[in-house]
């Protein structure tokens, strides 16, 4: 359990809610801050997703696939770039006994064209994950381009359920308040709210067209 480390004072509640006794995969700069993975967590509790897909893993994966195991419901799919952080993320979730409550896929940013821009994004070959309830973005990494998470709403839409919630970590930096603004131009059904915890949250409550 190396990979594991000791929470600082502002996500120990948290953990001890949890039951995340052993350590946190926690990654200093990197790692979502206390606040958003609260959010996060309180709304797996209350609305109890079946699917949830994240950008990017490590401890927002652990404290998700955790919550859906208290709700005995839900399991968690995240699409990670980085092969070494996806083996950590691994590491991590078997450390706890949460395989069965959350998968880690390594999936490389590739040239995507998005809207008639080019991206790099995560592909999605070994996505067959249908019916996503809950979408939690926290990469790609903002310096590789420019607006660097926008592809996830235009290339997961049709993915989502009919009442498909997003969150989306780091809302207060220029690129993603950006982001918000393209989405809320571009995705139809979209209702969107921004959040001021410590690095900011959009949230987004996707609704189908199908939905009465």
């Amino acid at each position: 359990m190396s990979n594991l480390v000791e929470p600082p004072d502002s996500y120990q509640a948290l953990c001890h809610r949890l039951s995340l006794n052993d350590g946190i995969p926690l990654v200093k700069d990197w790692s979502a801050a206390a606040d958003f993975l609260q959010l996060i967590v309180d709304h797996v509790e209350e609305h109890r997703p079946e699917l949830i897909v994240e950008c990017s893993s490590g401890l927002t994966t652990l404290m998700l696939a955790r919550a859906c195991q208290l709700n005995q419901k839900g399991r968690v799919v995240s699409l990670e770039n980085g092969e070494q952080y996806a083996d950590k993320t691994r590491q991590a979730i078997d450390a706890y006994g949460l395989n069965e409550y959350a998968t880690v896929l390594h999936a490389p940013l590739v040239s995507q064209l998005v809207d008639g821009k080019e991206y790099q994004w995560y592909t999605l070959g070994e996505l067959v994950e249908f019916s996503i309830d809950m979408l939690v973005i926290d990469g790609p990494i903002g310096n590789i381009q420019k607006n660097s998470r926008y592809p996830a709403l235009p290339l997961l839409r049709d993915y989502f359920s009919d009442n498909c919630h997003v969150f989306m970590d780091d809302a207060a930096r220029p690129d993603e308040r950006k982001i918000i603004e393209l989405w809320n131009q571009s995705v139809p059904g979209i209702q969107s709210s921004y959040i001021a915890l410590e690095r900011g949250c959009a949230r987004l409550n996707i609704v189908s067209s199908n939905s009465p």
